[in-house]
């Protein structure tokens, strides 16, 4: 009788370990799958970060050109003004008002717009009716 109930221990002990190994092989595969998931989005994520960084890298070469052109652009607006060119075209376009020159003519010669040539036109009506 010592002999049945030690092959039913045994028995007992051996579906245990077998169930045991069946819910551990099953978390397992879960497990993997779970992982399989993660190491896919992590390679994602990883593959955004490279675009985000090219990007800003290529953001940084853009603004370093828009600062180099705003910087020749500042010292062109420097040699312009220190030349005087403009206040050059406003005394040709002062002058050719006085000597009776159409609107269209001075705007054409001078290199001026037309609200600039009205203003000319209007500081030598003034001028003259003064």
């Amino acid at each position: 009788m010592m002999n049945i109930s030690f092959e039913v221990i045994a028995i007992a002990a051996l579906a245990t370990a077998l169930v045991t190994l069946l819910m551990a092989y099953s978390k397992n595969a879960r497990l993997k799958l779970l992982l399989e998931q993660q190491q896919a989005s992590l390679e994602s994520m990883q593959s955004d970060i490279r675009a985000v960084c090219a990007g800003a890298v290529k953001l940084g070469e853009h603004m370093a050109l828009i600062e180099q052109r705003t910087h020749r652009l500042g010292q062109r607006q420097d040699q312009l003004e220190m030349n005087g060119s403009g206040s050059q075209s406003y005394r040709q376009a002062k002058k050719m008002m006085h000597k009776g020159a159409e609107l269209e003519e001075v705007m054409a010669d001078c290199g001026i717009a037309r609200g600039e040539a009205e203003l000319v036109a209007l500081a030598e009506r003034i001028k003259k009716a003064s």
